[in-house]
């Protein structure tokens, strides 16, 4: 049995609990529209339920031991009801400004991780192009070397030829 005073606070608190859980759940729903028929607002429904219930039960419990009736229950659902018939389009604005505040942080945070990548993908090209005018460069310089080289070998076998052919016409020289 539960006595008057603390009916009346189970009354009072019931109410505004309801209240609150209908200013929450309509702030949360608009936080959470694009995730329609989708898993993780599901996750985060049933999370803020049981959140929801065990906080109201805390709250609770110091009044009446944690006990409630169902007129109890009956006057959380009238709590929520008067928000949404007197209090839902004052707070719906607010919580629009709230989402497009977060959309706008989201996107200028998109917008610049967008342009540090596209920084960072310049620059990455430009590496790419320095690396492959290095190895181009190191690669003509060693096409020189052998083209050299072989002009080298070339001059040695035209050299030996002529001595050779020299020392074949000249035997007794």
């Amino acid at each position: 049995m539960i006595l008057l005073p603390q009916q009346f606070q189970a009354l009072v608190y019931h109410f505004f609990s309801g209240w609150v859980f209908a200013l929450t759940w309509s702030g949360m729903n608009r936080l959470t529209w694009h995730y329609r028929r989708h898993f993780v607002r599901w996750v985060i429904e049933t999370l803020y339920f049981f959140i929801f219930v065990t906080l109201m039960y805390a709250g609770l419990l110091p009044i009446t031991g944690g006990q409630t009736q169902m007129y109890l229950l009956a006057v959380f659902v009238l709590g929520a009801a008067v928000y949404l018939k007197f209090y839902a389009m004052t707070f719906s604005p607010l919580f629009e400004g709230i989402v497009r505040g977060i959309v706008k942080q989201l996107t200028g945070y998109k917008k610049q991780k967008a342009k540090s990548q596209a920084v960072f993908k310049h620059r990455q090209e430009i590496r790419h192009k320095k690396r492959a005018e290095k190895r181009q460069s190191r690669k003509l310089k060693h096409q020189k070397k052998q083209n050299e080289k072989q002009l080298k070998r070339q001059k040695q076998k035209k050299a030996n030829s002529m001595r050779l052919l020299s020392l074949l016409s000249n035997p007794m020289k």
